[in-house]
């Protein structure tokens, strides 16, 4: 290994205020860095800034800054800091070297940092580790791995592999042509023209992440989460904070707890679930299913069919292509235009199933009960609730079998019917035209209305 250690004294300066003088002193050192070697960077206290270039040269610029309560004690202090770089068969490494305090005890407001401007070559590996600083990548058309505590990181223009790991500081990402990594805490993630997949890992920042050309994964806690534009599947998970997806071109899963869900234009199918909050849906190309908890559902426009499951929360359905199977606790639902099957469950509240066009199913208990078939040819009907009114729709010109019954309460059909067995007020068995399909009307302590669509 050979040491290329170099120090250039460029200037030196002092000024006092509040009682505190300053020196700054500069480095700067060229050396080769040969095609398919490393560049290693390990520093700390101030901001490392890499540029690139075409030829195989690697210049390293440091500003040094010291400031103590004499200017004699910061320019001693200063001229101990060093910058080392050193070759090796592997490529070169870049250190900074800070003297031992245990000397300097004595000494009045110490303080000090050096801040790195680096030129590499654009096609050398990188790995660097900072503390305590920004750090800014521009133009690295190789993979990448930066390492950084309580300062931001900015990634620029990449090309390969990239893997960013920080922790209280914002992390951003803006176009690379490869794969990226980002695993980041307290700080927020934005990343933006990522043509590979992305996975991201944060804790207690918000997530904004757009124009992903693969799979994207994100794991977030305790911050907000945007997505728009993602071609491949995309996977995220958070808690109190809302999710966002707008864009995506393949399938979606979200978990999410105590925040928002909210997906739009999505092609693929997605799951969605999340608790004490709201989830919404709307031009959905493929199938739904959502799973709640005190939460909400609302959706519009789906290719596919939807299964929600929820309690404490209102689910409203519209414009469903296939089917809706829906459970929900202490809810109401609301369903129309579902092209396929309805399955309908709740209690202690209300359901309404209007324009309907396959079998329609409800169970309700102490809650009312609205349906209305599509026009057309029939399809059986099966309502039941209880200690409220069961009112259904049929079409014009469609043939059921009856079966209806109640108890302390009565049958009104609006509709010719032709009855058969005994005629009672509570309980009935007929036909609607030459029957057909099976109208299942069961009610206990709540009447029945069978009305004819206009």
């Amino acid at each position: 290994m050979r040491n290329g250690t170099r120090i250039l004294l460029i200037c030196c300066c002092a000024t006092a205020a509040f009682a505190r003088d300053e020196i700054k002193r500069d480095f700067q050192q060229t050396t080769a860095l040969p095609a398919g070697r490393m560049l290693r960077v390990v520093h700390s206290l101030g901001n490392v800034t890499v540029r690139t270039q075409a030829k195989a040269e690697l210049s390293v610029q440091a500003a040094i800054h010291c400031s103590a309560g004499r200017a004699e004690e910061a320019r001693i202090f200063c001229g101990q800091i060093q910058i080392r770089v050193d070759e090796s068969p592997t490529g070169v490494v870049v250190r900074t070297q800070y003297p031992h305090t245990d000397g300097f005890t004595g000494w009045r407001n110490l303080s000090y940092s050096v801040s790195l401007d680096i030129t590499m070559p654009e096609t050398a590996p990188l790995e660097l580790r900072n503390r305590f600083g920004a750090v800014t990548v521009q133009n690295l058309h190789a993979a990448a791995k930066i390492d950084n505590g309580n300062g931001r990181v900015t990634l620029l223009n990449g090309r390969g592999r990239q893997r960013i790991d920080n922790s209280f500081g914002d992390v951003e990402v803006r176009t690379n042509e490869g794969d990226v990594t980002v695993v980041n805490s307290n700080g927020m993630v934005t990343a933006s023209d990522i043509t590979g997949t992305l996975e991201i890992g944060n804790g207690f920042g918000d997530v904004r992440v757009s124009n992903i050309g693969r799979g994207l994964t994100i794991h977030s806690g305790n911050g907000k989460v945007d997505v728009e534009h993602v071609t491949g599947i995309s996977q995220i998970s958070d808690s109190f904070g809302d999710v966002r997806v707008w864009d995506a071109k393949a399938g979606v899963t979200v978990r999410n707890q105590n925040g928002k869900v909210e997906a739009k234009e999505v092609t693929g199918s997605a799951d969605l679930s999340t608790s004490f909050s709201t989830v919404n849906f709307s031009r959905m190309g493929k199938d739904v299913t959502v799973r709640g908890q005190n939460a909400s559902v609302t959706g519009a426009g789906v290719g596919g069919s939807v299964n929600a499951e929820t309690s404490f929360g209102v689910v409203d359905l519209r414009e469903i292509k296939g089917g809706a199977r829906v459970i929900a606790g202490n809810t109401e639902i609301r369903l129309s235009d579902i092209g396929g099957e309805v399955y309908a469950k709740t209690s202690f509240a209300g359901i309404t199933v209007l324009s309907a066009g396959g079998p329609i199913t409800v169970e309700s208990a102490n809650g009312s009960v609205t349906a209305a078939p599509k026009p057309g040819p029939c399809k059986p009907v099966s309502l039941a609730t209880s200690f409220a009114p069961i009112r259904v729709t049929v079409p014009q010109d469609a043939g059921y079998n009856v079966t209806g019954k109640t108890t302390f309460a009565h049958i009104h059909s609006a509709v010719e019917m032709t009855v058969s067995g005994d005629i009672s007020a509570e309980q009935i068995t007929g036909k609607i035209g030459s029957g057909g399909c099976e109208l299942r009307l069961m009610n206990q302590n709540g009447g029945i209305d069978i009305l004819k669509s206009r």
